[in-house]
């Protein structure tokens, strides 16, 4: 089942979704929820859906960053981001333009104007530093495919996505997973994706992480006084 957010912003999107495959309830964080298979059990999968306009809006007036991004990864163990609505760089100078009333307009918040590169490069942020996965959608209709799609994919067994193992060559292709260390330490308030590698490098399971002290954690590069003891604070639950 796939549980749309009540309010306005997702319950608008119940109609295009099969009969019987997704409902109305409220969620703290993100738009939409559901179950998936993953390769230790069950997880929690969270997708926010934004327009553009709320999505340059939201950036910059921090509210993204500083509080829904922050629920979201303490909410849900993977996550997407779907920005919907037509937009591009202007041909000529770069700046963000977004398609209505039938042709290609600059987009501006009062009398501020936005680059298309800025925008892409907050999107990709999102991406590498925080680990969401951000998709492009040009309407609502194809938002609700795109969340149909990723509701298949993660309600298959883990073992049966073979698409990567190029079976054209003959070759088996071996990837590397990330450890439940290095996922559970990226969840922490403070601490990236980057800051999670390190972590993971220094303890040897999730129990060793949980028994660190202030002074094992402060020998990890990038991590002081105040975030070992954020860190400490909220593996014992505070």
């Amino acid at each position: 089942m796939i549980y749309v957010d009540a309010r306005t912003g997702s319950k608008e999107l119940l109609p295009l979704f099969p009969k019987g495959t997704a409902e109305l309830t409220y969620l703290d964080y993100a738009d939409f929820m559901f179950t998936g298979h993953y390769n230790d059990g069950d997880i929690v999968v969270g997708v926010e859906r934004k327009t553009i306009g709320d999505f340059v809006n939201c950036m910059c007036s921090g509210r993204f960053s500083g509080r829904q991004l922050i629920g979201m990864l303490n909410s849900y163990h993977y996550l997407y981001l779907v920005i919907e609505g037509a937009f591009r760089a202007s041909p000529e100078n770069g700046v963000l333009e977004v398609y209505r009333y039938g042709g290609w307009q600059e987009y501006t918040a009062g009398k501020r104007r936005f680059m298309a590169r800025d925008i892409w490069a907050f999107m990709n942020t999102i991406q590498v530093v925080c680990g969401l996965h951000c998709y492009h959608t040009p309407t609502k209709s194809d938002t609700a495919q795109y969340i149909r799609a990723l509701y298949h994919w993660w309600t298959k067994e883990y073992e049966e996505h073979k698409g990567h193992l190029q079976p054209n060559t003959g070759t088996v292709v071996e990837l590397s997973k990330q450890t439940v260390v290095r996922r559970v330490a990226s969840q922490l308030d403070g601490i990236g994706w980057e800051k999670a590698k390190a972590i993971d490098q220094h303890f040897g399971s999730v129990a060793d992480l949980v028994g660190a002290t202030e002074k094992e954690l402060k020998g990890i590069e990038g991590i002081g006084k105040v975030l070992a003891d954020g860190i400490i604070k909220q593996l014992k639950g505070e």
